[in-house]
């Protein structure tokens, strides 16, 4: 009796065309060695050639301590407002100094912050210095071609541009940025790489270089001009807050002298009178004098609350992982790149031999058709 079942068939039939592909890539063996061994060699020497690569990295966390409270003593407003100074701007929450942790690699991602970091000074070992942008230039010293093509194809269009907006006043308010400098920003934000973690709240700075030192001394300067930018943003508003009451201060501190004086010249020159008149403008003065003096003192406390709160604002950065010369390199991963070449060897000449009768036949159907 003969087994008619459809799955049978099938497995039957899968059974059979595993082993014509077997037969067929073990039929051209030769090919298969012969393509592993030839891309065995192109890894090891892609391996060998690729230049080594050290990683150095550090970990911090920003802290900071917010004043909850508010910022200006009761009744200051009102006071102030008697001679035109409007302090209810002035007061600040939390909130006001906050900046998102999200925004720090946006931060390092921006043409500013690459731009000043070009001007950044490095050292090497024996103690010379040069700024990253030259050191960028220095590396790409083998690519001297291409930038002369650059230069006088696509560099002659860039020269007159920015001739144009210098000559320009118009253009003044906009910035420019050199082809070179263009350049020199790709090749940098290349080297380094900002991770955050937002639910551990810590910042990590990675830097990549041929040069362990160099690498070393990116992620010092990236983390400094980061923490930098980090802290100016974070502080700008309390910074004018501060700077306004400061003004404000010296101003009427200013005029309060000024009428101190006026009080005491007054006194001075009236020792031994005692008319009605004389009583009536010395209330005036004195009355005067109170209000001025109730402004300056609300005054010079809200100026020191907002220095308190600079304080209290700006950030601390606590260092997790130092940065430390590395001795070990990252990359390249030698045996790792050997065994993708041999990999992509064994997937072609697979590919090929199995390709191979299928192509062909399908060519002689065409010939004999035409």
């Amino acid at each position: 009796m003969t087994n008619n079942n459809p799955t049978d068939m099938a497995h039957e039939e899968d059974s059979i065309d595993i082993i014509a592909i077997l037969k067929t890539v073990w039929d051209g063996r030769k090919l298969l060695v012969k393509s592993i061994l030839a891309f065995s060699i192109i890894g090891c020497i892609v391996a060998l050639s690729s230049p080594v690569i050290y990683t150095s990295q550090t970990t911090f966390v920003p802290q900071t301590s917010d004043d909850q409270s508010s910022s200006a003593p009761k009744g200051l407003g009102s006071l102030a407002g008697l001679v035109g100074i409007d302090l209810s701007s002035m007061g600040s929450t939390s909130s006001d100094s906050y900046l998102s942790p999200l925004l720090y690699t946006k931060i390092a991602e921006s043409e500013e912050f690459s731009i000043n970091l070009l001007s950044e000074q490095l050292m090497n070992l024996e103690g010379d210095s040069l700024t990253i942008k030259e050191y960028l230039l220095k590396d790409a010293g083998s690519f001297n071609l291409i930038r002369f093509i650059k230069k006088y194809t696509i560099g002659l269009f860039s020269s007159n541009s920015s001739e144009s907006a210098s000559i320009n006043p118009a253009l003044d308010a906009y910035n420019f940025i050199s082809l070179e400098d263009f350049g020199m920003i790709k090749s940098l934000r290349e080297k380094f790489s900002i991770e955050l973690n937002d639910k551990e709240g810590y910042i990590k700075v990675i830097a990549s270089d041929q040069d362990a030192f160099v690498s070393t001394q990116l992620v010092s300067l990236v983390t400094k001009n980061l923490q930098s930018r980090i802290i100016a943003l974070r502080t700008n508003k309390i910074k004018e807050r501060l700077d306004y009451s400061k003004e404000q201060y010296d101003l009427k501190r200013s005029e309060f002298e000024s009428l101190q004086n006026r009080v005491a010249r007054f006194k001075d020159s009236n020792k031994n009178i005692s008319t009605a008149k004389f009583l009536s403008r010395l209330e005036r003065l004195q009355s005067e004098y109170t209000l001025q003096e109730s402004i300056l003192t609300n005054l010079a406390g809200e100026y020191n609350n907002n220095k308190i709160k600079l304080n209290k604002n700006t950030p601390i950065f606590s260092v997790i992982d130092e940065v430390y010369v590395p001795n070990e390199r990252s990359a390249p991963k030698r045996s790792m790149i050997v065994i993708i070449w041999v990999f992509l060897g064994l997937v072609l000449a697979v590919g090929y031999i199995l390709a191979k009768k299928p192509v062909m036949d399908l060519l002689s159907e065409f010939k004999g058709d035409a």
